[in-house]
């Protein structure tokens, strides 16, 4: 026998014959039956604000990007020609975002059809005494 075999009668009692990596950590429950619940979730939104939402979301990336990049063609290489109309994207894209951020604010979105009566506190049973 040499050095590195390990004799049988030397292993450890406790020791196991093969390594288990699912035994590190904790038990990681199964996400599928909540996941279909939370994707439902968004039923309880309204369309117009969900369609917002997402659009906001969109034009957000856009201009986050097109304002690094733009930023960085003028300062690390100074191609104006390039880096100029890539800040002029991130410029519109970032007031398409806050287009979106203002009309939610204004209760634009929110779904209802008294949505206008609601802004402008006027209601049809006012005059109703």
């Amino acid at each position: 026998m040499t050095p590195l075999e390990e004799d049988e009668s030397d292993a450890w009692p406790d020791e196991p014959k093969e390594f288990d990596p699912d035994s590190l950590g904790p038990d990681i429950p199964d996400s599928s039956p909540t996941l279909g619940e939370s994707i439902g979730a968004s039923a309880d939104v309204p369309e117009e604000l969900f369609r917002a939402f997402w659009a906001a979301v969109l034009f957000f990336n856009v201009a986050l990007a097109a304002l690094s990049i733009g930023a960085m063609l003028i300062y690390f290489r100074g191609d104006y020609g390039t880096g100029v109309p890539v800040l002029l994207v991130g410029v519109v894209a970032g007031l398409a975002t806050l287009r979106y951020y203002w009309g939610v604010k204004a209760g634009r979105y929110s779904g209802s059809k008294n949505a206008d009566s609601d802004r402008t506190g006027d209601s049809t049973d006012q005059g109703a005494k």
